[in-house]
């Protein structure tokens, strides 16, 4: 038997989407739950042609159009497939074996696999019992032992929490030599930024993504921006042609259209703090949040109320296969319709649980789940 790398062996295997999720009320995974501007389509529709198709990608004249967009220079702009594959690139150009990374937990895992991948070690910080970041911890812990890079999600998945620019600017000048990733993949619906600190601290990358409030999940497109220095570096340790010529296309059109993305963000913002009234009305605990999702803890019946949901066409997050996040769901926020939908069916299934009948209801479902709520 031929037999990976230890660090392959050792690694926890991610946990992508289910399939089977189209035509769903997708809630899961932080997606834009509208679509993207019709305009990207009919774009895609007009560039897909052979000799489209048989070329490799090229992508000077992207670089500079999104450079502009996001006010950056060309070349302080690394096109990457996704916030992921940024991620790894990371990974690539600056770990090696028995590097460590330094990250808060709970937070985006991929940020630990792809460094797992790398033969790296992680040493976590939990947040605080109110999920905030200790920072004194993080500074703490970033001046007594060599960290190789920091990943720090801003905002925070699963927990929607902000990091304060006052804690960022610490950890980035306690470790001048540690490489500090600032995932931004929320940026839309928190409007915070240290984009433009890529010029004052050499030692800064920062991601963003089109997976999220522009609606190209499917395309996998992501920009990691940072210094010229560490660009050319990236660069070198990144796949050639990691960017699809459809996806840089899309983003190109989309951001021609992004009053579009900011009234939808705008409206993901109005239903977070409608569906934050309502858990508080019902005196259920969440975490409050500057993303597109609320982490809500509804205790031990959380896989249950998941399945429920998901039988009701409403996909969800269960968090529980974490050992610190059981007895939490995360809500991905959409449209209007969408957050009433899914408070409507919360309340159906909270006044099934609390309900004598709905008790005995829920003990059957839970020693049988295949038989129905009512049965």
């Amino acid at each position: 038997m031929i037999r990976p790398r230890k660090a392959i062996e050792r690694l926890t295997q991610y946990r992508p989407p289910q399939e089977g999720r189209g035509g769903k009320m997708r809630l899961d995974f932080n997606e834009n739950t509208v679509g993207c501007a019709r305009q990207v389509v009919r774009a895609l529709r007009r560039a897909v042609n052979p000799e489209l198709l048989t070329r490799y990608p090229e992508y000077d004249e992207g670089r500079r159009t999104l450079a502009a967009y996001f006010g950056v220079a060309p070349e302080e702009l690394v096109l990457t497939n996704g916030t992921d594959d940024a991620i790894k690139t990371v990974c690539d150009t600056f770990v090696d074996p028995d590097d460590t990374l330094l990250v808060p937990a709970p937070t985006f895992p991929v940020y630990e696999f792809f460094h797992s991948v790398a033969g790296g070690k992680t040493l976590r910080i939990r947040y605080d019992e109110n999920f905030r970041l200790p920072s004194k911890k993080f500074v703490g812990a970033l001046k007594r032992q060599p960290v190789r890079w920091v990943a720090l999600a801003n905002p925070n998945n699963p927990t929607g929490t902000q990091i304060p620019h006052a804690d960022l600017k610490a950890i980035l000048l306690a470790a001048p030599d540690t490489l500090v990733l600032v995932d931004e993949a929320y940026y839309d619906f928190a409007g915070e930024t240290v984009l433009p600190w890529i010029r004052k601290y050499p030692n800064l990358v920062v991601t963003r993504t089109f997976s999220k409030a522009f609606g190209l999940a499917a395309l996998r497109l992501g920009c990691l921006f940072a210094n010229g220095m560490l660009t050319e570096s990236l660069r070198r340790g990144q796949n050639p042609f990691a960017v699809n010529s459809l996806a840089l296309i899309s983003a190109c059109v989309a951001i021609q259209y992004d009053a579009q993305v900011r009234k939808y963000a705008g409206e993901v913002r109005w239903n977070r703090t409608e569906f934050s009234r309502w858990l508080e009305a019902r005196e259920i605990p969440y975490v409050p949040s500057s993303a597109n999702f609320v982490l809500t803890r509804v205790g031990r019946h959380a896989p249950e109320i998941a399945r429920h949901l998901r039988a009701e066409g409403i996909l969800v997050r269960d968090w529980s296969y974490d050992p610190h996040l059981k007895g939490y769901l995360r809500f991905t926020i959409g449209s209007v319709a969408q957050t009433r939908r899914l408070m409507a069916e919360l309340e159906r299934v909270k006044n099934l649980i609390e309900s004598p009948r709905g008790a005995r209801a829920w003990k059957n479902m839970v020693s049988h789940p295949s038989t129905g709520w009512f049965a």
